[in-house]
């Protein structure tokens, strides 16, 4: 039996004489002919079909109450079915191309829902499966340097049109790592980036890329540069937020905005990505095998100043999730 039963049970039977005794002071002759003349019963035998009442009353309003989370969970199956769904583990994965196996000046492309799985362990039986959230294009590129800078100085040093809406900007040095293989060989249009990093770094660098961009400038990696092209914005897009680039799985009745909310806190890194677009004209420009992109921004972040690291910004990563056929 039910313990919550007594319960129920005596707040039932507590309704009953409170609504006897107003139902006594409003209609005394009735309630004198039923035998209720206020709060307390002097009848057994009513006192006795109250009690009954109340146990039967009881049971009812019990197995109500039990059946109602049913109910709500099949409503939430219709209306939010995402609700109920557990949330599964997510990943950022980076992919390393080896430059001696294959040709990658074309690009190698890892399309979205690419199928990954752990290595087995000893005495383990099954491996961890996950699926890409993004297409990732594989370069035989690296970044060898990433800076910083801030200052009138360094941005005069520039030579630029509008260098006076320029209050900082990061400097980005490209290398392929096939040896012999300049820029201008790759048909490289766009570039992603995973920004990564400990504290809130990683997070102002991603407010600086979005919010803050003045121009993008690609220049060859040798001193002094022969020429410098000036990207015509908007050149840097975030990524994470299409529908085709969603990691958890949603049916038409949710709304796509509480996947992007449930991601987000479920799993925030997984929305650090930019792109850098545009950059076709300058590597096909760019005859040697180093290639440096400068972000200008028109506004200075100290706390970025003397943090920025190759470390920072991370090539041919994708967003990951556990979840399978």
């Amino acid at each position: 039996m039910d313990p919550r039963l007594l319960q129920y049970y005596n707040r039932e039977l507590q309704f009953l004489r409170e609504l006897g005794g107003e139902f006594a002071r409003e209609f005394p002759k009735i309630a004198g002919r039923l035998g209720l003349e206020g709060f307390e019963c002097t009848d057994p035998y009513v006192e006795r079909l109250l009690e009954g009442f109340s146990f039967l009353a009881a049971r009812v309003q019990l197995k109500m109450d039990a059946e109602f989370p049913q109910f709500t969970q099949h409503l939430l199956e219709v209306l939010y079915p995402h609700y109920l769904a557990p949330t599964p583990s997510m990943i950022i994965a980076r992919f390393l191309p080896d430059p001696t196996e294959g040709a990658l000046e074309q690009g190698f492309v890892i399309p979205r829902d690419a199928e990954l799985r752990s290595l087995l362990g000893k005495g383990e039986q099954t491996s961890c499966e996950y699926r890409t959230a993004h297409p990732v294009t594989l370069w035989p590129l690296e970044i060898t340097e990433a800076h910083y800078f801030a200052g009138k100085e360094p941005i005069a040093a520039l030579d630029l049109p509008e260098a006076h809406k320029i209050r900082a900007g990061i400097r980005l040095r490209l290398r392929t790592t096939q040896p012999g293989l300049p820029f201008s060989k790759l048909p490289l249009e766009r570039l992603s980036l995973y920004l990564q990093g400990s504290d809130a770094l990683p997070m102002r660098l991603y407010e600086q890329l979005l919010a803050n961009v003045v121009t993008l400038v690609a220049r060859p990696g040798q001193r002094p540069a022969p020429w410098h092209e000036v990207i015509p914005g908007p050149v840097i897009h975030r990524q994470g937020f299409a529908q085709d680039q969603a990691l958890l799985p949603y049916v038409p009745p949710s709304f796509q905005g509480y996947r992007l909310l449930q991601e987000y806190f479920a799993f925030p890194q997984r929305y650090l990505f930019v792109e850098l677009s545009g950059l076709g004209s300058a590597t096909r420009r760019c005859a040697g095998e180093e290639l440096e992109i400068l972000i200008l921004f028109n506004r200075a972040d100290p706390a970025l100043e003397n943090r920025v690291a190759v470390e920072n910004f991370v090539l041919f990563c994708t967003p990951a999730v556990n979840l399978f056929p």
